[in-house]
């Protein structure tokens, strides 16, 4: 443990000061209050003091320990001390002393030694059957203290055992704790963990150690193999034998050993779920009889099943038509023969292909005769040799198939005299044609022979009638075939326009016309919405067209556009028009995009198509706002937004005048010009008119010009020489739209009075106080304009031009006439008040006392 930080040395004397000044006591604080310490290890002890009321220089820190000690870091009313080679388990406390003149203070502090595990270790677990028990047991050595340790027994995430311990002998010691744990299937595989803990909180951190884990094997075999082979096999030929094991646990562990006489054979092994099964080929060679046995093993446990196999030796017999081929109307010899057999005593049969028995009698040899007919062609016959081995009896069967020549026939199965293809498919003509030798077959159209081997991709064009030849080396048959050939929905642009243009108010229908065969029906709905039109399901035979849906009108932007009479139906290899005349009646809301499916049984055909709705113009609140104001100065421009399709153009002008000679709207989809700025002749009415190729939409608009305060006179009544005594008035007037508001700057009198409308102040008895420069300021939202005037009262105010012009900055006049001036109290020098103009701007400062001309603008307050 290193040296205390900052905050470590410099909070328990700041604490122990205020606590000193608070109760004027002196105080040791010892920290940590338990030093853990590993065994031989060293560790810090920090001793603090409050101040010392007699002064800290008379004020001494120590320890006192009987463990070995050096002084460490230290300040003025604190000292660290290091403890070396702790090799005591119980050192005692600690003690930390200090000396405040003749006052002494001491604090103690535990020492906690541990020594951590030398090793945590569990005893290995031999493999076990399920449901037997094992004891685990888990060892930790050579830990201190005890009482802090806790051990933790777990089977993968599930905790078996936790165990605390309470304080033992001084010193390390070594514990072992146990489970014991009957296992199930679910325990193969599962680790075993011992976890040791070592906590020496709150004092200091929490140790953790673990033993390597111990994986678990778990094993079962309940049942013997179940054994599987032949009860009988012939010498020389191979067959499997099977050996079954179920319920064994684990299945990928089960050895699987097979062997015929105690000659091992190869074993291939397949595990699914807890069933084991293994396979072994078994091919002997000598007859007589055998034992082949099976064993299952997995860890100690074995379980072996035996069988008996007879081996047996039997050729195959022979069969042997003669003359062959043989011509209708002659005589054919059946002949059936058999080799030697062990066991020996086969008896054999003549079969035809029914299974009725034509001859039977014990081996070697059975015959036969029989006149050959025309059906007899390709008739089968057979040997069959029987063998009787243990139980059982053997059979082996030789066939033979009687070929008669004949002339050629195609019959109506092996070529139909129909078909139906589908575009796109592949076939073939084929032709299926008996005949003895085997005839060929040639098809062809219009003189023109085709293929009719492999498959070909089919095409409209090969539809249409076609003559097939079966011949042979005795002569030749032919048969007509027709092909139809079907083709799932097309729709083209010349049927289905992609762009329709419609008029509100009309009717309309969403028409669209497909080719295919069967003749499609088709139907048109909204892209993600609901069915438009309807149905129809007639059409062209072998090829024709289909319409369905609404006539739309005549071309427009890439659309169709046509109003006319519908077609009638057509039947004549011509296409057919679904549809009713009448149609619905156009709404806006039926533009938008539309799918258009046409279905037969071999597809669907898919065109989308985009349905525009024209409408007339129309002028709203929204976008031409009935009533407008306008500001002064502005661009003037009228805008006014209309809904219409094709996007109207929209015009305004001023209405009275001749010619319209004021035009301030114009078409959005032109370029844009420059407009004049606003005036107060802009003010008027407008009519805005909206027009596209269905009409037109007209709105009047009120337009109202705003403008800022302008022309602003101020003027005295009856004059601005006033005589001491009189009254007078001062009045404002301006122009303005919205009418402008009034405030003044004057000098400060208590003999004023206001107008109502505040455009007027009025003076009773005049005094000097009421000389001096008038502002009025007329202002609005759009801003604010000012004038002034000068009230002069006696003949005083010729001084005050003269000391003005004294100044030699500016003059009275030339002030007077770029505003006046106003006085004001401010930062001038004691007994001094700022002259400024009515912008600000500073002119001179005068004295109250010393300087007249102070007094000619009326300035009655007393100087701060």
């Amino acid at each position: 443990m290193g040296p205390p930080g900052p905050a470590t040395q410099l909070l328990p004397p700041l604490v122990l000061a205020l606590a000193g000044v608070a109760r004027g006591t002196f105080t040791v604080v010892a920290w940590p209050r338990v030093a853990v310490v590993a065994f031989g290890g060293s560790v810090t002890v920090n001793c603090s003091r409050s101040a010392c009321p007699e002064g800290d220089t008379n004020a001494t820190l120590g320890l006192e320990t009987t463990l070995p000690a050096t002084l460490g870091p230290g300040g003025l009313r604190w000292q660290s001390f290091r403890l070396h080679n702790v090799s005591r388990w119980s050192p005692g406390p600690v003690t930390c002393s200090g000396r405040c003149g003749d006052t002494e203070a001491n604090a103690s502090a535990g020492v906690l030694v541990y020594q951590l595990p030398e090793r945590v270790e569990l005893e290995p677990v031999p493999a076990v059957a399920v449901g037997d028990s094992r004891n685990l047991t888990c060892h930790v050595r050579a830990v201190a203290p005890l009482r802090n340790l806790t051990v933790t027994l777990r089977r993968g995430a599930e905790t078996l055992r936790t165990e605390s311990f309470a304080e033992g002998t001084e010193g390390s010691a070594s514990v072992a704790v146990s489970h014991v744990l009957t296992v199930t299937r679910g325990d193969h595989g599962q680790d075993v963990t011992c976890h040791a803990e070592l906590s020496l909180r709150p004092h200091g951190p929490l140790f953790a150690r673990a033993a390597v884990p111990v994986t678990l094997s778990v094993f079962a075999l309940p049942e013997p193999p179940q054994l599987q082979a032949p009860a009988i096999l012939e010498a020389g030929t191979v067959a499997n034998a099977s050996c079954r094991i179920t319920g064994a646990f684990p299945a990928g562990d089960i050895r699987v050993t097979a062997a015929l006489d105690q000659e091992p054979l190869n074993v291939t092994v397949a595990v699914a779920g807890d069933t084991v099964t293994a396979s072994a080929a078994l091919s002997p060679l000598i007859p007589g009889p055998r034992e082949l046995s099976c064993t299952a093993a997995v860890a100690t446990a074995a379980r072996t099943a035996r069988r008996q196999l007879h081996v047996y030796r039997f050729p195959a017999p022979a069969l042997e038509l003669s003359p062959a081929p043989a011509a209708a109307g002659s005589e054919v010899t059946v002949s059936c023969h058999a080799g030697a057999t062990e066991p020996p005593e086969a008896r054999l049969q003549l079969r035809d292909a029914d299974g009725g028995v034509l001859a039977e009698g014990p081996q070697p040899r059975l015959q036969l005769r029989l006149l050959a007919r025309r059906d007899d062609d390709g008739r089968e016959f057979r040997c069959r040799a029987s063998l009787a081995v243990g139980d059982s009896v053997v059979t082996k069967d030789a066939d033979a198939r009687l070929a008669v020549l004949y002339l050629p026939e195609i019959p109506a199965s092996g070529c139909p005299g129909n078909r139906t293809w589908v575009q796109g498919a592949r076939e073939a003509l084929s032709c299926r044609a008996t005949g003895n030798p085997a005839p060929t077959v040639v098809c062809g159209r219009d003189g023109v022979a085709v293929a009719t081997g492999e498959p070909e991709p089919v095409t409209r064009a090969r539809a249409g009638t076609y003559v097939c030849n079966a011949t042979n080396a005795l002569g030749t048959r032919s048969r007509r075939v027709t092909v139809r050939v079907e083709y799932e929905p097309t729709m083209s642009e010349s049927g289905c326009p992609a762009r329709r243009v419609w008029v509100e108010g009309q009717r309309r229908e969403l028409e669209c016309r497909a080719d295919g065969d069967p003749p499609p029906s088709t139907r048109c709905a909204r892209d993600g919405g609901t069915q438009h039109g309807g149905t129809r399901d007639g059409g062209t035979h072998h090829g024709g067209t289909q319409n369905d849906g609404t006539r739309d009108s005549g071309p427009r932007d890439g659309g169709t556009r046509d109003g006319g009479t519908r077609d009638g139906g057509t039947r004549d290899g011509g296409s057919h028009h679904g549809g009713v005349a009448r149609g619905r009646v156009v709404t806006r809301a039926d533009g938008g995009r539309y799918v258009c499916r046409a279905t037969n049984r071999h597809g669907v055909a898919v065109r989308s198509v985009l349905v525009t709705v024209e409408y007339q113009p129309s002028l709203g609140e929204r976008g031409c706002p009935e009533r407008r104001r306008w500001l002064e100065g502005t661009p003037a421009e009228l805008g006014c937004a209309a809904t219409g399709n094709p996007p109207p153009r929209v015009t305004c002008a001023k209405l009275g005048e001749p010619g319209n000679a004021t035009e301030l709207g114009h078409d959005s989809r032109d370029p844009a010009r420059a407009t004049a700025n606003v005036t107060r002749a802009h003010a008027g009415t407008y009519q805005c008119r909206a027009t596209n190729a269905h009409g037109s939409a007209v709105r009047n608009v009120s337009v109202a010009v705003e403008y800022g305060p302008a022309g602003v006179t101020v003027r005295v009544l009856p004059s601005a020489n006033v005589t001491r005594g009189s009254g007078f008035t001062v009045d404002c007037g301006a122009e303005g739209v919205p009418a402008p508001t009034y405030t003044w700057v004057l000098p400060p009198a208590p003999n004023l009075h206001w107008a109502a409308d505040n455009r007027s102040v009025t003076v009773t008895g005049a005094t000097t106080a009421n000389r001096g420069l008038y502002t009025c300021t007329a202002s609005n939202r759009h801003g604010r304009r000012a004038g002034s005037v000068v009230v002069r009262v006696d003949e005083s105010w010729l001084v005050l031009l003269a000391a003005l012009g004294a100044l030699g900055a500016v003059t009275a006049l030339g002030l007077a006439v770029a505003g006046g001036y106003y006085l004001k109290s401010t930062a001038c020098k004691k007994g001094e008040y700022n002259v400024r103009d009515a912008e600000g701007s500073e002119a001179a400062c005068l004295h109250r006392h010393r300087d007249p001309r102070a007094e000619v603008f009326g300035i009655q307050l007393s100087p701060p």
